[in-house]
């Protein structure tokens, strides 16, 4: 969850897709989160209720200089593993993100997610990890794209990353102060 003030109202952003990529050099997680007001069909309100959120760890460069740090400590106290962006958007700023997220998420929902077996050399990425957190169901999938392949998800993550990507560096709603960011588990510990 991510949470943050506008207006000195607290607004609460709950995940509703977030998608974790291993790509070997580079792991991101790519999310749209959204408030209890954007389920509902009113107006659109002054503020923001959708938080575009990406984050990159690069895990190759990471660790490689953990492996000549004096100590673990030091290089946590070194700087940012994780270089993250965010944009608090209403419905109208992030039109096009949202409207491919309510597809994919529609479509993560109502078709049958088919894994099978698939023997590739490589792959863009090596392992994919999809959240969905919706009014209908929530859950999540993990899988190797090298080894399986689930053709809904292969097919349609591209175009979302790329949304997302594009939406998520377009100036949006800016928070009062720092944002807060609650998590179950950091990037490196997911992948571990």
């Amino acid at each position: 969850m991510i949470s943050a003030s506008f207006s000195g109202d607290r607004l609460l952003f709950q995940p509703w897709l977030t998608v974790m990529v291993d790509e070997g050099p580079c792991v991101s997680v790519t999310g749209v989160y959204r408030t209890d007001t954007s389920l509902r069909n009113e107006p659109e309100e002054e503020g923001p209720v959708f938080c575009l959120r990406k984050s990159t760890w690069l895990s190759a460069t990471d660790l490689a200089l953990v492996k000549g740090a004096s100590d673990f400590r030091s290089h946590l106290r070194g700087g940012e593993q994780v270089v993250d962006s965010f944009a608090f958007v209403n419905r109208s700023a992030g039109r096009e993100a949202i409207g491919i997220t309510e597809e994919f998420v529609t479509s993560l929902n109502t078709s049958e997610l088919t894994l099978r077996a698939a023997d590739r050399a490589s792959s863009q990425f090596q392992f994919i990890k999809i959240e969905v957190g919706g009014e209908i169901r929530a859950f999540n999938i993990g899988y190797s794209p090298v080894t399986t392949s689930i053709d809904l998800v292969e097919s349609a993550l591209p175009e979302w990353l790329a949304s997302v990507d594009r939406a998520v560096n377009v100036p949006g709603f800016r928070p009062d102060g720092p944002l807060t960011i609650s998590i179950d588990r950091s990037v490196p510990e997911l992948i571990g």
